[in-house]
C-alpha cells in the first residue's frame, strides 16, 4: 500500500495582505506620523486640526478629497470634479444620501471607516486628515473599473468650514486666475459677493439691464480648465432674470458688443450642492465649485 501526501499550502488572509501592503506603503513614503485607528486596520495622520464646528454626522460638511492606490496605479487628485467634492451629511460620506437612502448593502457600508475617522479623529471643520484604508474597507478583492484588486487607498480629506467657505473659494479663485493666459488677480475687479470679473470689451450698443433678454455666446470652464459648455456668439438667447446671480450682477455692467471674463463663486452660481445635470458636455458642476465664464453679448432686447 502506497501513501501519498502533500504539504498544506498557507494562504494570506485579506487582513494580513492589507497590513503588509499598508506597511510597505508607509515605509516607501517615509510616513512617520501615521497611527492605527483602533483595530480597524486603518491608519491616520491629522494634517491640520481645524478650528470650525464639530464634525457631526447630522451636519452637512463640504469636503474635498483625493486618493491614490498603494501601488500608485490609480490616483484621483482632480479636486474640481464630481468625484472629488462632497457636500452632504457627514454620515453618508463618501457616496451621499441619494445613494444610501433605500439601498441596503450599498458601497457606503464598506467604507464606514472613513466616516468614523473623520468623526472621531479629525473632530472639527477646517481640518485636514490623511487616512490609509485597507482594501477590505474600500473596493476589496473585486476592485472597481479604475481601482485594481486588493488595493489599499491613501486618502487626503479636507473638511472645509462652511462658515469660511467664501474665503476658501476666494483663495482658490486667486490661485487659478494666473493660469488664464497670463492674467493676474490685479486684472480683475472683485464684487461684494465675491465675483471676480474682467471687462475685456465694454461694448457700445444697448445697455444690459437685469430684465434684458440678451443674445450671447459663452464658454463655461471649471477651475481645472475643463470646458463644460460652449456656444457661438449669437447661439444663446436668455432673459437675464432667469440666470445665476453672478450673471445678474456682472452682465448689466456691459453693453451690446461687450465681453467679460468672470470667475463666479458657488454662492453666486449653483451653491454647495452643485448641479450634476447642468452640463451638455457631461460631468456636471461639482459641489461648491467656482465657475469660469467668458461671455460675449451680441444684442440686447428690453
Amino acid at each position: 500500500m502506497i501513501f501519498s501526501s502533500c504539504d498544506k499550502k498557507e494562504y494570506q488572509t485579506i487582513v494580513e495582505l492589507d497590513e503588509e501592503n499598508i506597511q510597505a506603503y508607509i515605509r516607501k513614503n517615509n510616513l512617520t506620523n501615521v497611527v492605527p485607528f483602533g483595530n480597524t486596520g486603518m491608519y491616520y495622520q491629522v494634517l491640520e486640526e481645524g478650528t470650525g464646528a464639530p464634525l457631526n454626522y447630522d451636519s452637512k460638511i463640504p469636503l474635498v478629497y483625493s486618493f491614490i492606490t498603494h501601488d500608485g496605479s490609480y490616483q484621483a487628485i482632480d479636486t474640481f470634479s464630481m468625484a472629488n467634492r462632497y457636500a452632504d451629511f457627514l454620515g453618508y460620506f463618501p457616496y451621499g444620501s441619494s445613494v444610501a437612502n433605500g439601498n441596503s448593502g450599498s458601497p457606503l457600508d464598506k467604507e464606514e471607516g472613513l466616516k468614523l475617522v473623520l468623526h472621531d479623529a479629525l473632530k472639527n471643520a477646517g481640518g485636514k486628515i490623511r487616512v490609509l484604508v485597507p482594501s477590505r474597507l474600500a473596493y476589496g478583492r473585486n476592485g472597481s473599473k479604475l481601482v485594481g484588486s486588493n488595493m489599499s487607498l491613501d486618502y487626503t480629506i479636507h473638511a472645509i468650514d462652511p462658515e469660511t467657505l467664501p474665503e476658501y473659494e476666494s483663495y482658490v479663485i486667486e490661485k487659478y486666475i494666473p493660469t488664464i493666459n497670463g492674467m493676474q488677480v490685479a486684472d480683475f475687479e472683485k464684487s461684494e459677493t465675491g465675483v471676480y470679473y474682467n471687462i475685456l470689451e465694454p461694448g457700445t450698443g444697448d445697455v444690459v439691464s437685469e430684465t434684458s433678454t440678451v443674445k450671447l455666446g459663452y464658454a463655461l470652464r471649471l477651475l481645472n480648465g475643463n470646458i463644460l459648455e460652449e456656444s457661438s456668439t449669437d447661439s444663446t438667447s436668455l432673459t437675464l432674470s432667469n440666470t445665476i446671480d453672478g450673471w445678474k450682477e456682472v452682465l448689466p455692467k456691459l453693453k451690446a458688443g461687450g465681453k467679460v471674463r468672470m470667475i463666479v463663486p458657488s454662492s453666486q452660481a449653483y451653491g454647495t450642492a452643485g448641479n450634476s445635470g447642468s452640463s451638455s458636455g457631461g460631468g456636471g458642476i461639482p459641489p461648491f465649485s467656482p465657475l469660469d465664464f467668458e461671455v460675449k453679448i451680441k444684442s440686447v432686447n428690453d
